[in-house]
C-alpha cells in the first residue's frame, strides 16, 4: 500500500477551489507547473483522472476525493482547535439556491455535515432570484446561471450539472415566463406535442414521477433515464460574500457541504 501523498491532496484541493493550477498557485505561493506536475502524480498514484481543466474542472472521481479531502481537513483543524484551546465553527451561515438544488443536494448534504459542525445553523433560502450579497441578503449563493459579478463577491464553478431526458408520453414544457431556462429551450427543440407546462424544475421531477410526460431531469433525480436522448449541462456556480466568506461558519460550510453538493449534483 502507497503512502497518502499528503502535499497532493493539498495541492489538489486547492486546484478544485481557485478552479484552475494558476490560482491554486497563487493561494499555495507555488508555481503553476509545480502545482499540474502534483496533481498528475496524485492522478497516477489513485489510477483516476481527477482534473480535466479550468471548463471541465474536478471528474466525479475527483469531486469524491474532493469531498473526503474537505472532510480531513476539517477534522484537522478541529484536531488543531482542541489541541489550541480554540473552539470549533459557530455562527450562522444563509444559503440561497433554487429549490430543487437545496431539497435534491444541500440538505442531504447538510445532514452528513451537521454532526462536525453542531454549532453552525445552516439557513436554506430557496429562491429563483439572486439575492445581494452585498447586502448581507445571503454569504452563500448557488447558481445555475453565470451570475453578474456584484463587487468583490467571489464567483468560482463548482462543475457541470447533467440533465438527461426520463418519463414518457407527451413533453413537459415551461410556462412563457421561464422560457429563457435552457430546459425549457431543450424541451422547445424536442419533436413531439408538450402536454403540461410548469414553472421550475421541481414541478418537472413531480410530474415525471406521476406519469404525466417526459422531461429533462438532472442525472441525480432520474432513476430511469432515456437513453435515446443526449445529455445536457448547466455549470453550477458558487457566490461567497466578500466579507464573511473567511469567517470559521461559512467557510466550513463551503468546505464540507458545498463539496457533497458538488459531487451530487456533478458527474
Amino acid at each position: 500500500m502507497q503512502d497518502v501523498d499528503w502535499d497532493g491532496l493539498r495541492v489538489f484541493q486547492a486546484v478544485a477551489r481557485a478552479g484552475s493550477f494558476a490560482g491554486a498557485g497563487q493561494a499555495l505561493g507555488m508555481h503553476e507547473t509545480t502545482i499540474a506536475r502534483a496533481v498528475r502524480r496524485l492522478e497516477r498514484q489513485m489510477g483516476q483522472i481527477l482534473w480535466r481543466g479550468p471548463e471541465a474542472g474536478v471528474t466525479p472521481e475527483g469531486a469524491v476525493l474532493c469531498a473526503h479531502v474537505n472532510v480531513m481537513a476539517d477534522h484537522a483543524v478541529m484536531a488543531q482547535a482542541a489541541v489550541s484551546g480554540r473552539a470549533a465553527p459557530r455562527g450562522a451561515v444563509r444559503l440561497t439556491a433554487v429549490p430543487w438544488v437545496i431539497e435534491a443536494a444541500v440538505v442531504p448534504s447538510w445532514q452528513r455535515v451537521r454532526p462536525r459542525l453542531p454549532d453552525v445553523t445552516l439557513s436554506l433560502i430557496g429562491a429563483h432570484d439572486s439575492l445581494n450579497l452585498l447586502h448581507g441578503e445571503a454569504d452563500i449563493a448557488l447558481r445555475l446561471a453565470r451570475p453578474e459579478v456584484q463587487g468583490d463577491v467571489v464567483v468560482r464553478k463548482l462543475g457541470d450539472v447533467r440533465f438527461v431526458v426520463a418519463g414518457e408520453g407527451d413533453w413537459i414544457g415551461y410556462v412563457p415566463e421561464m422560457a429563457h431556462l435552457p430546459q425549457a429551450r431543450w424541451t422547445s427543440e424536442m419533436e413531439g406535442p408538450i402536454g403540461l407546462r410548469v414553472s421550475d424544475q421541481g414541478a418537472v421531477t413531480t410530474a415525471i414521477a406521476a406519469g404525466l410526460g417526459r422531461g429533462w431531469l438532472p442525472t441525480c433525480l432520474a432513476t430511469d433515464p432515456d437513453p435515446g436522448f443526449a445529455a445536457r449541462a448547466r455549470p453550477l456556480w458558487c457566490l461567497t460574500h466578500p466579507r464573511t466568506r473567511h469567517a470559521p461558519a461559512v467557510r466550513a460550510v463551503c468546505d464540507d457541504v458545498l463539496a457533497l453538493v458538488a459531487a451530487t449534483l456533478c458527474d
